[in-house]
């Protein structure tokens, strides 16, 4: 009956890590969406409830993005 037990705590302590891996996923993607739509950072980290870092670190990477992909579209254009 032990061993139940036991199962059955691990089987929980898994699922809580698989909810937290999605959960964390969403609301990277509402802050992906929110700086796609142009919102403020300070109304991201309101609606999306999570620590100021962790929306800077996803802003700034999406800003580098975003303009790696638009020093290479100028590039481009200059060659053509």
């Amino acid at each position: 009956m032990a061993t139940n037990a036991n199962t059955a705590g691990a089987t929980e302590g898994s699922m809580v890590k698989r909810l937290d891996a999605i959960l964390e996923v969403l609301q990277n993607l509402l802050i992906i969406e929110g700086h796609e739509a142009g919102v403020k950072k300070a109304k991201v980290r309101a609606i999306v409830k999570v620590a100021d870092a962790r929306v800077s670190k996803v802003w700034r990477e999406l800003d580098a993005a975003r303009k790696a992909k638009n020093k290479t579209k100028a590039k481009n254009e200059q060659t053509a």
